[in-house]
């Protein structure tokens, strides 16, 4: 049996660990000549805290706001990713998804499988500025859950 890998899915939140998984992302793909797909998903923040109060009782301006800050710093985190792919000449197609309601890794899962994703890629453990930390949890909810093959970089 032939093993393929023509997408590479990075899933990128701004830690250092997910930007080390991208790095090697990178030079995967270079070497297969496979395409990378690094994506940021922004949570849903109507499921608690303050940023959920205000959802909950209308304030959508302020919800509205947050989510275009964190989607200007998604688009920062990726292009730094599609540029260095540029560099070794591996085409990159970015993509911000928006968790509105849904688990963010049944999110990648669904994203990663609606794609013919090959491979996903993910750091064993991040932390956004924004969501507090992504553990090893994360992670390993991806490498359970998923149905191709991934690959955990610590």
């Amino acid at each position: 049996m032939t093993v393929s890998i023509k997408k590479i899915l990075v899933p990128i939140d701004g830690s250092e660990t997910s930007f080390k998984a991208a790095n090697y992302a990178v030079n995967l793909a270079k070497m297969v000549a496979a395409e990378l797909i690094p994506i940021n998903i922004i949570e849903d923040v109507k499921q608690g805290g303050a940023m959920g109060l205000q959802a909950k009782y209308g304030n959508m301006r302020i919800v509205e706001a947050f989510k275009n800050t964190r989607k200007k710093t998604a688009e920062e985190w990726l292009r730094k990713i599609e540029n260095a792919a540029e560099k070794l000449g591996v085409k990159a197609k970015s993509a911000i998804l928006d968790a509105e309601g849904k688990n963010e890794k049944k999110l990648i899962i669904e994203y990663a499988r609606k794609n013919g994703v090959d491979l996903i890629v993910i750091g064993s453990k991040g932390s956004s500025r924004f969501r507090g930390p992504w553990v090893g949890g994360f992670a390993n909810s991806i490498l359970h859950q998923a149905t191709i093959p991934v690959l955990v970089v610590p």
